[in-house]
């Protein structure tokens, strides 16, 4: 193998160590798609944003912190949203485990940061799919299922708490497999894993 070959050979392993470690984004970030189920039938605002909002239970009091935002293509009912950096710690529980849900909302106001204290406005959640991300192997102190996952980001399913637990689980799933379901809250199924 020449000169040439060794220099090809060596930048293919650095690519390949550098993917292999870190936040679990790799080199184009973390990519969540999936479909969108409209139960209303009516038309999706124009103006409803996509945010991921990460549910911290690990202290008191609860609460939700968005970091992330994507993007609804309303005509083919999907939708995208990507990761470039690990969540800051205030969105993570005992600043090692994430779970977020993706949200629909027309409220242009929420921006990074813990949510306001009471409801918000959405028009919708991946109420059985949530991102995941673990900073660490000590993110299963937090949650027994979390060694599941890799290090990094992840897409969970929810699975149902079994007879005599209290709390849903999450199962490891597709990055293209959440649906977002655009629905009256009182007929969104939400995953209770806190």
């Amino acid at each position: 193998m020449g000169r040439r070959g060794f220099v090809m050979l060596a930048a293919v392993l650095t690519m390949v160590a550098a993917a292999a470690c870190g936040d679990g984004t790799g080199p184009e970030g973390f990519v969540v798609t999936g479909r969108i189920e409209n139960n209303t039938l009516a038309p999706i605002p124009v103006n409803t944003r996509l945010l991921a909002v990460w549910g911290v239970s690990s202290g008191t009091p609860d609460y939700g912190y968005v970091f992330g935002e994507g993007t609804i293509n309303r005509l083919a009912g999907t939708f995208r949203i990507r990761f470039d950096q690990p969540p800051p710690d205030d969105a993570l529980n005992m600043g090692e485990l994430g779970v977020a849900f993706l949200i629909a909302t027309t409220d242009q106001s929420l921006t990074q940061g813990r949510l306001p204290s009471g409801p918000i406005g959405y028009a919708g959640l991946t109420a059985r799919y949530a991102v995941i991300f673990l900073k660490s192997e000590n993110a299963s102190q937090f949650r027994s299922w979390a060694t599941l996952f890799d290090i990094g980001y992840s897409v969970g399913v929810g699975v149902e708490a079994l007879p005599g637990e209290t709390f849903d689980t999450f199962r490891p799933d597709s990055p293209s497999s959440p649906v977002l379901i655009i629905d009256v809250p009182a007929n969104i199924d939400i995953v209770n894993w806190t």
